[in-house]
């Protein structure tokens, strides 16, 4: 819990908490399995047109970033927010299927401005400072909006909280997945 969240005695929703703390395991879990590559690695290019591992670890950290904005934006305007459809909710799990489907999809533009190199420590001082941030919102989140659009998703529409978290875990996954395959190359 950060300080923040541990100042005001607040506890996070535990299904919330769930996610988060399996966002952050899957995190460190990574950064555990790329610390032993050299920069000159994180930031080789596998192919022509293809992100180095850096450059992948910078998308997900902008895509994060961009996921809290939304949903820290959402909350000041909690009056106005709509709960969440069907479509909504179809849309969602055929992302989810997409991207545990293997395949690779170009990111859209909002989030694919990544740097050529990248250094790994100052991307997770990054990434650190992005969690800590997630991790007040979550536990402050107020449980009447559990099931309220937050996270405008560019091919889904509004996400709740829950399933806002769902994406940028199954989008991790996605992209860790890529990383690893490219890690794999790089030691054989």
């Amino acid at each position: 819990m950060s300080l923040n969240a541990q100042s005001l005695n607040l506890l996070m929703n535990p299904k919330l908490e769930v996610k988060y703390l399996r966002l952050e395991q899957s995190r460190n879990r990574l950064l555990d399995e790329l610390a032993g590559l050299s920069d000159e690695q994180l930031n080789t290019y596998p192919a022509a047109g293809k992100w180095s591992i850096n450059q992948h670890v910078a998308h997900l950290v902008l895509v994060e970033e961009r996921a809290l904005s939304s949903i820290k934006q959402q909350l000041q305007q909690q009056d106005t927010l709509l709960d969440i459809d069907f479509s909504t909710s179809v849309k969602a799990l055929l992302v989810k299927l997409a991207l545990h489907s293997g395949r690779k999809y170009k990111a859209p533009a909002a989030v694919a401005n990544v740097p050529d190199q990248a250094a790994l420590p100052e991307l997770r001082q990054q990434w650190d400072k992005l969690r800590f941030e997630l991790e007040d919102e979550l536990t402050s989140f107020p449980h009447h909006l559990l099931e309220k659009g937050v996270l405008n998703h560019p091919m889904v529409g509004c996400l709740s909280i829950n399933q806002a978290l769902s994406f940028l875990q199954d989008h991790f996954e996605h992209h860790r997945q890529i990383m690893l395959r490219q890690k794999e190359a790089l030691i054989s």
